[in-house]
């Protein structure tokens, strides 16, 4: 693939970690899964050794079907990079440096939320001195913050590694380095800013094709019963451009039923104007990877433009009452759930509008000015709080606060603690029925 120009990543260390960390990786022995490609056409090793001759550039994505390969039965679905050339084994290649061809996938290292930053890689060409390769890496698979084009040099030794540097935006300096390690089978790498004081994190990369992308995502979600809709109050539009909608199964069928809400408030990482983000990290996941829910499910996405850090309350109430108005919603079943930022939004439109729901449910959430006086306002709301052990996000006790002044004022409430969860727990909340089970066993008299 031909690339044009440097890599252009935001100047933040969390985005240049995240753009660079998707660089190449280590592998094992078993036969790429690719298109192999003849020796003569795979690309000449660097004449140099230097690590000022390797690069990160900029991967030509116009071609979808070049870089992608269709999964059976599905003709939206496919695997990332896996349509990638990958050049056959030249016949004096070592065993040792063979084993990186093809492609990897894993997850980068060191990162607050373990297996949320992903990365795909193809080691295309590799001889005793370098070679070349394409990644992939985002917390989005459907929209990577990092795809690109590496060349890398080889270091000879016992364990070969192979090594790059790349400068950033203000002339920050990067080197990768990336192992194979034949007990597990997995290409392992580290990267270093330079001036730091170690390696950050651990990046493991496997052989396993799960991390999939939809050619159409707006076609797969509607697919799904799922679509984004733009705002009609100009109040809501001040804070954002609209929400992702989820309606039942049977919806349309009866137009005199009512259905239970799912009211979701989305983290902090998921601010900006791409509503389709929410599609990942919410109860829309339930939908995608199990099944229906009996319920409508509304996201109002929050606008980073404007530097808001927090769901503001007016926001909160425009965007609910638009899709109350618009959508045959049960008032005696509404229920609001959210995660990290979502989650102290969850705690503060629950104690905005006290008689209105029907139960919450705050995941990794905190609310600073918690106290029992203040929480006697939902002491007869169900709620369902559920905060990572080991998370170093929002810490456990600042979790706790809301919890233990709740508690305080008499309320109703249940506190989970995720054993071995830093802070993600709404992958597991959201998946398991049982978390829609007990919000629906609730509603108002």
């Amino acid at each position: 693939m031909n690339t044009s120009r440097r890599i252009k990543i935001g100047q933040s260390v969390a985005a240049v970690l995240a753009a660079i960390l998707l660089l190449p990786a280590c592998a094992s022995a078993p036969t790429p899964t690719a298109t192999p490609v003849p020796p003569t056409s795979t690309p000449t090793a660097m004449a140099t050794l230097t690590l000022d001759q390797t690069s990160a550039e900029d991967l030509d994505l116009s071609n979808f079907d070049a870089l992608h390969s269709p999964v059976a039965g599905d003709p939206n679905k496919f695997l990332i990079l896996g349509n990638v050339p990958v050049s056959q084994r030249a016949p004096d290649l070592p065993t040792n440096l063979a084993v990186f061809l093809g492609r990897w996938e894993g997850y980068i290292g060191g990162t607050p939320v373990k297996h949320d930053r992903k990365i795909v890689i193809v080691i295309q060409s590799i001889t005793a001195l370098g070679g070349t390769a394409v990644g992939w890496s985002g917390t989005n698979l459907q929209f990577p913050d990092g795809t690109r084009e590496v060349h890398f040099r080889v270091v000879q030794g016992k364990s070969p590694s192979i090594e790059w540097q790349v400068t950033w935006p203000g002339n920050v300096q990067e080197f990768d380095k990336f192992m194979y390690d034949p007990a597990k089978n997995e290409l392992v790498g580290w990267s270093t800013f330079f001036g730091t004081s170690g390696p950050m994190g651990t990046h493991e990369l496997t052989r396993d094709q799960t991390f999939f992308v939809y050619k159409d995502y707006v076609q797969y979600l509607a697919s799904k019963r799922i679509s984004a809709k733009p705002y009609q109050s100009a109040e809501a539009h001040r804070y954002g451009d609209g929400y992702m909608l989820y309606l039942p199964e049977g919806y349309e069928a009866d137009t005199q039923k009512a259905w239970p809400l799912i009211f979701f408030l989305h983290g902090y990482g998921d601010r900006g104007d791409n509503i389709l983000v929410l599609a990942k990290a919410s109860p829309f996941m339930y939908i995608r990877d199990q099944g229906p829910l009996p319920c409508i499910i509304a996201a109002p996405l929050l606008r980073a433009t404007d530097g808001y850090t927090s769901f503001p309350v007016l926001y909160m109430d425009a965007a609910l009452q638009e899709v109350q108005s618009n959508y045959r919603v049960d008032s005696k079943r509404i229920y609001v759930t959210g995660l990290s930022m979502g989650g102290e939004g969850t705690w503060r439109l629950a104690l905005h509008q006290p008689g209105l729901f029907a139960a919450i449910a705050p995941l990794s959430a905190y609310l600073d000015d918690a106290d029992p006086e203040t929480m006697k306002l939902i002491q007869n709301l169900p709620v369902w709080a559920i905060h990572g052990a080991d998370d170093d996000v929002v810490p456990l006790a600042k979790g706790e606060k809301p919890v233990d002044a709740l508690k305080a004022a008499g309320g109703n409430v249940q506190f989970t603690v995720l054993a071995g969860h830093d802070h993600d727990t709404w992958d597991d909340t959201y998946s398991d029925p049982k978390f829609y089970d007990w919000l629906f066993s609730h509603q108002k008299p």
